[in-house]
């Protein structure tokens, strides 16, 4: 299913809505549609990434992502297949498919990723992350530095870690759990997470 937005409609949907940007990477993140404005049906992400942004391997298991590269180059694995995305080409990304990326060539990569349906911890840890970035709390890739942090995130955004990672998830859940009774998740939510 291909996603009809052009850039002059996302450039004015994103006109009122925050940016969120962490400069040391040279990232921009904007909600553009949120799944409470859509029913749940749908959310759709603008995002700028600089050359060399790299995506780390990762699946989900309760969404589809569509992701629209407007502008740009990226490459990368989806589904153990060799991805090459540019200028105008898109590619869906099934629940439990393992992808990760990176942005290639010397321009910025300008795209539009839809999340269907909706995810509310995807929205809010995304913005969370991409904040905590700015702050130095993650790797090159995304990866959070701290351990309670990654846990709370990959768990409550429906991320999952790829081939001997899947061991994992058990002690993600448990560490996630003692991060949330620590109140963790909202210190994260007070200091990182910005709706307005």
């Amino acid at each position: 299913m291909s996603m009809d937005w052009t850039v002059d409609q996302i450039t004015q949907m994103r006109s009122d809505r925050p940016t969120y940007r962490d400069q040391a990477q040279g990232t921009a993140l904007t909600w553009v549609r949120t799944g409470e404005e859509t029913g749940g049906e749908y959310s759709l992400l603008y995002a700028e990434y600089a050359p060399g942004i790299r995506v780390f391997p990762h699946y989900h298991t309760r969404y589809t992502e569509t992701l629209h590269l407007f502008e740009g180059a990226l490459d990368g694995k989806v589904a153990g297949r060799q991805v090459q995305l540019r200028d105008g080409q898109e590619i869906v990304v099934q629940p439990r498919a393992v992808h990760g990326w990176h942005a290639t060539g010397d321009r910025t990569l300008r795209f539009v990723l839809e999340v269907r349906p909706a995810h509310a911890g995807f929205e809010k840890w995304l913005v969370t992350l991409q904040n905590m970035a700015t702050d130095g709390l993650t790797h090159p890739d995304g990866r959070p530095k701290n351990l309670y942090h990654a846990a709370l995130i990959l768990v409550e955004s429906d991320i999952h870690l790829p081939g001997p990672g899947r061991l994992l998830a058990p002690v993600l859940q448990g560490v996630a759990g003692r991060a949330r009774r620590k109140g963790i998740d909202r210190w994260l939510e007070e200091r990182y997470f910005r709706p307005s």
